[in-house]
């Protein structure tokens, strides 16, 4: 997808949080700041729809148009089967970048969280009967199968809708899925935009200081106090203390 259709994407979730926000009755006209449960399931029919792929990318991209750059950083993974078979590699996210002014961050934190919206429990439900009659699974009393769906759907209400339909319905199993093996997939799909939630949350790496080479004067002073500590050190073992310590940028601050 191009990068305009990600902004476009990305306002599409936004707009659709805040179509049916009632006024707050001042002056200004003002929308509530608390989302309805009706745009909250508008927000979650509209994930469900959609690819987890690109909402990261979309995610990526609206937090851009608020002026907060995010880099997700991913490594691979190469995983083996129960005889230690080769699986098919894949990546996992294992954190973020971030880079934006304080007032930035916090316009991008609310829109990314509804990115995170979750799918209504009688959604997933549907997601997971659809599931049960396509993969081979063992048959089970009203009760027993009630009690199933009712515990899958209450644990993949923490996950956004994309990935949990996704999960569910666009990818393969033979037989009935245990919730571990649901529950690692699901988390590595919402990887990318919880690690760009938590970069958010706390806000822009401390730049390192700036380190100098140690100035003649500094040297010297340094070499004094070594004598003075260790006069029983050959004067030789004195000076390569004083330059191993001293090598490279390692001073902060001004020079003297």
């Amino acid at each position: 997808m191009k990068q305009q259709d990600f902004t476009h994407i990305g306002a599409t979730v936004v707009t659709a949080m805040r179509q049916s926000h009632s006024a707050d009755g001042n002056s200004a006209g003002r929308r509530t700041a608390v989302a309805s449960p009706a745009d909250t399931a508008q927000v979650a029919a509209w994930l469900g729809r959609q690819r987890p792929a690109d909402m990261d990318a979309a995610a990526v991209s609206r937090a851009s148009s608020h002026g907060v750059e995010l880099k997700v950083r991913y490594e691979l993974r190469f995983p083996s089967g129960p005889n230690g078979e080769r699986l098919p590699s894949y990546s996992v996210a294992v954190g973020c970048e971030v880079d934006g002014t304080t007032n930035a961050l916090e316009s991008a934190i609310e829109d990314l969280r509804k990115f995170l919206t979750p799918a209504p429990a009688r959604d997933i439900e549907a997601w997971l009967a659809e599931l049960s009659v396509i993969v081979a699974r063992r048959a089970d009393d009203e009760f027993g199968e009630e009690l199933r769906i009712a515990a899958y759907a209450s644990r993949l209400g923490r996950y956004p809708a994309d990935v949990v339909r996704d999960v569910l319905l666009r990818q393969s199993y033979r037989f009935w899925p245990t919730w571990e093996e649901l529950e690692k997939r699901c988390d590595a799909m919402t990887g990318p935009r919880r690690h760009m939630l938590h970069a958010m949350e706390r806000g822009p790496a401390t730049p390192e200081p700036v380190r100098r080479a140690a100035t003649e004067a500094e040297r010297a002073r340094i070499q004094e106090l070594v004598d003075e500590m260790f006069p029983m050190r050959s004067p030789e073992m004195r000076k390569r203390a004083v330059d191993e310590a001293l090598r490279g940028n390692c001073m902060g601050g001004a020079a003297e």
